[in-house]
């Protein structure tokens, strides 16, 4: 492309983007669409050319972005309502990874331009981040999160992508980012909140795994936020919607300082389901990611109370809780070494309930996968079973 044809293509696109500064009007969406396409156009040419934006280029950029993707946003409750009409079905859907609900926004094919334009233009190198940085705003930021509200799992996902590249890439709005999302889980540990999935993607990804190894283990702001903000949403009733990415995130906290599966394992007991439910189900997923990351002086400070926990699990009536229970005993790895070392304490503690799986629950798969444990751990200590036998009887 020529310099005259470079300059002439930039005027055009200025006029576009002031021409686009207004909220789209569903009917004119085939015209919105083949703008903003040219201008994802424009961004790859200018890098091309090695153009660098302007000041006031990203700026109008930015009203752009702010008319076309800042609207109200409908705060329905599809999947929670469902999650509560069809009650244990819908846990049990959800633990097999089936989620037919979800809702998708008609001008999605304007809003997805819109974010990849976003985007693009975000993590171009020819978008200085000292000059960029004055035009997004605290607001603009602040207006993003409020966007996770969206029912559309498709917009709440290129949400992500935008708060991972602000994050990233503008150092000076890291801590606004941060307290952000660490507000919307102090504020919403009980209630249902569509942002609470993604919000925990983007701590995995950028708050957890980009930070140096020593940083988490000194950081008082991670310690508190995961005793404030990742333990609490266990005791929520929402917990279903959101428990695999709570669990990931949590295990990634564990996993940078093992010291904190204690506080982690603590926490997690305080608000155990205390009658017999799939709820269950979701804590020994999470109690599965933690003592794969937990260190054997660690292990021994919550060893007795968890595996009490544990023991009621391995007889539930409900087979998946069950099966679950059952399933700890049996993985290959740091959880089995765990497990072996401290046999002595454990192998009573659980003695009991393992026999009752065993000899009289009503599905034969858990009598199958209970007699399984059994000979396992009849392997490692025969003699220790012996005396536990002879103490039951």
């Amino acid at each position: 492309m020529g310099e005259n044809s470079w300059k002439g293509k930039r005027s055009i696109d200025k006029r576009k983007i002031k021409s686009s500064c207004r909220v789209t009007v569903f009917e004119k969406i085939l015209l919105e669409i083949n703008s903003f396409s040219q201008l994802c156009t424009y961004v790859s040419c200018a890098q091309r050319n090695l153009a660098k934006f302007s000041n006031v280029f990203f700026r109008e950029s930015i009203d752009l972005v702010s008319s076309n993707l800042f609207r109200a946003v409908p705060h329905s409750s599809t999947n929670a309502r469902a999650a509560i009409r069809f009650g244990e079905s819908y846990y049990i859907n959800r633990i097999n990874g089936i989620d037919d609900i979800s809702f998708q926004d008609p001008s999605w094919p304007h809003l997805e331009l819109v974010y990849r334009f976003l985007s693009s233009l975000l993590k171009s190198p020819m978008t200085d981040p000292q000059l960029a940085a004055p035009c997004i705003k605290p607001s603009f930021i602040l207006k993003l999160l409020d966007l996770f509200q969206s029912e559309d799992q498709r917009e709440r996902g290129a949400l992500v992508s935008v708060l991972q590249v602000i994050h990233r890439k503008f150092g000076v709005h890291r801590k606004l980012i941060r307290n952000s999302v660490f507000n919307v889980f102090y504020c919403c540990a009980n209630e249902k909140h569509n942002a609470i999935p993604h919000l925990l993607l983007f701590l995995i990804s950028v708050v957890v795994e980009e930070e140096d190894d020593d940083d988490l283990g000194v950081q008082e702001e991670f310690r508190l936020f995961l005793v404030r903000g990742l333990i609490p949403p266990y005791k929520s009733k929402y917990l279903v919607l959101f428990y695999l990415h709570l669990n990931s995130c949590i295990q990634k906290f564990v996993e940078k300082d093992c010291k904190l599966a204690d506080t982690v394992i603590q926490g997690m007991l305080r608000h155990w389901p205390t009658v017999g439910s799939a709820r269950e189900y979701f804590f020994l997923d999470g109690v599965e990611r933690v003592l794969e990351e937990s260190q054997p002086d660690g292990f021994q400070l919550f060893m007795i109370p968890l595996f009490r926990r544990i023991a009621s699990c391995l007889s539930s009536p409900h087979f998946k809780v069950a099966e679950k229970g059952l399933s700890l005993f049996n993985i290959h790895g740091n959880i089995q070494k765990l497990i072996k070392q401290n046999l002595d304490v454990i192998l009573p503690i659980i003695f009991t309930d393992l026999e009752e799986s065993a000899m009289n629950h009503w599905r034969p798969e858990i009598q199958k996968l209970a007699h399984h444990v059994r000979n396992s751990l009849i392997g490692i200590d025969p003699e220790l079973y012996e005396e536990c036998l002879m103490h039951l009887k």
